[in-house]
């Protein structure tokens, strides 16, 4: 059996992410030797001291790159037979007039990756040969080690056509193991076909966050996981910030809409907490939690006559996004003050702990972010959503001086939702008295009362 072809390429770029996409991406459709490299300097002195041109060279541009209109000009001079393929967001004019001089350059847009790619190699290299059927493609293990956990079958290769399994759908990759193989000399790992169109169909899905951050892990689980993992994967830590998928954004945006209009139908209090205990679910906790905490806030607030579209769509936006981190972690969520999970922190991991004490912050982050849509000063109210009126909240320890109105009835209609869905033997009479001495604060006050008017009602 003849051997197939094998096309070389060039990838530059200076990000190894991006990098690593490519690589995977051409050496599993193509039977292809992918060279990286880093900068357009190194790429330069690559292409001139090469005996042969590659078939396609892929370039990151970077406008003011070090060296780059030489790399660009070497290109448009010796490798008018290449197809160069050239990575952008947005050219300013003056790379225009650089790039259209080289007529065999071919640019992509960087968000459309890794399809667009695809689409690309498969116009110029019809040729059957050239083209990879195999069952197993490849993928490089530096590029496996920015995965968060394949949760797929992984195969290392032993002779021409037998493969071993050394990682399955129960485990997770580890990098420690990882390096033991690249000590080996094992620079390669196998996947299954479909596992492979699986793995870049989520790339597609995470690349406009991987493009828009460093140090991006991609947050992959398998088909078959249970619906809290699915939802998981849809926050995204980078570095010290946390991101969300469009998908999930939508998912949201249609959630704060149901529970928008469910407020304004009025539904009973009474009748949805009974409905709460009747059906208690562990699993459903952060949902029974941001629907009561939308409900009890926003009833606060007509009783204050503090109504308005806006006031309104702030106390929903608020009660769906600030724990939105803690959603599957339900061993963090329940924690409804400091001074509880300062008694528990030991139970957990430093990471662990940064996780519950950053979920204001990341959520207050998120919402800026990705929640135009939600009114001026929401994420003031996420932020605060764990002070106290004494000082002892967090993450900054506000006194109720400090603390404006609206952020003052979402923490104390945060407390409610946590003693009606945790308290064995809830009533309403039993949180009124608490409220009587946590909130006796001036700017508390007036909210207690209206919670009192409410209990007539209920």
């Amino acid at each position: 059996m003849t051997k197939p072809k094998k096309i070389p390429f060039l990838v530059v770029s200076s990000s190894p992410y991006l990098r690593g996409i490519l690589k995977f991406v051409l050496e599993s459709y193509l039977h292809t030797e992918v060279t990286e490299l880093e900068s357009e300097e190194k790429a330069l002195l690559y292409l001139k001291n090469l005996d042969y041109r590659p078939s396609m060279i892929i370039y990151d541009y970077v406008p003011n790159a070090y060296l780059v209109e030489d790399f660009l000009i070497h290109l448009r001079e010796t490798s008018k037979t290449v197809r160069i393929v050239v990575l952008v967001d947005k050219v300013r004019e003056e790379g225009r007039d650089l790039l259209k001089e080289i007529h065999q350059i071919t640019l992509l847009d960087e968000y459309e990756l890794p399809t667009n790619l695809i689409t690309e190699t498969k116009t110029y290299f019809t040729d059957p040969s050239f083209l990879n059927h195999e069952e197993f493609c490849r993928i490089d293990v530096n590029f496996l080690s920015i995965l968060d956990g394949i949760n797929k079958n992984l195969f290392i290769r032993i002779g021409d056509s037998k493969f071993i399994r050394v990682f399955n759908e129960d485990e997770t990759t580890d990098i420690l193991d990882l390096n033991k193989y690249k000590a080996k000399g094992i620079n390669y790992f196998y996947l299954k076909r479909d596992t492979s169109q699986w793995l870049l169909d989520q790339i597609q899905k995470q690349i406009d966050i991987f493009l828009k951050s460093n140090n991006f892990r991609f947050v992959l689980r398998g088909a078959n996981e249970s619906p809290v993992k699915k939802f998981e994967q849809k926050i995204l830590r980078i570095s010290d910030e946390v991101h969300i998928d469009k998908e999930f954004r939508d998912e949201i945006d249609l959630v704060v809409e149901r529970i928008r209009a469910s407020v304004d139908k009025e539904p009973k209090l009474d009748l949805f907490i009974k409905h709460i205990k009747e059906n208690h679910d562990q699993a459903l906790f952060f949902n029974y939690k941001m629907n009561l905490t939308s409900l009890i806030s926003c009833v606060l607030a007509k009783n204050l006559e503090w109504y308005s579209k806006t006031t309104m769509d702030k106390l929903v936006y608020a009660s769906v996004i600030c724990d939105i981190t803690l959603a599957v972690r339900p061993e963090l969520l329940r924690f409804k003050n400091l001074q509880e999970f300062n008694l528990n922190k030991d139970n957990f991991t430093p990471s662990e702990q940064m996780i519950f004490l950053n979920h204001p912050k990341d959520a207050s982050n998120l919402l800026k972010t990705y929640f135009r849509s939600a009114p001026p000063d929401t994420d003031a109210i996420v932020y605060q959503h764990h002070e106290f009126p004494d000082g002892s909240g967090f993450p900054i320890g506000l006194k109720a001086d400090k603390i404006p109105p609206l952020s003052a009835l979402f923490i104390l209609a945060n407390d409610f939702s946590y003693y009606f869905l945790t308290d064995e033997e809830p009533s309403m009479d039993d949180f009124i008295l608490k409220c009587h001495s946590r909130y006796d604060y001036v700017n508390f006050r007036k909210i207690v009362q209206a919670l009192i008017k409410v209990r007539k009602k209920f």
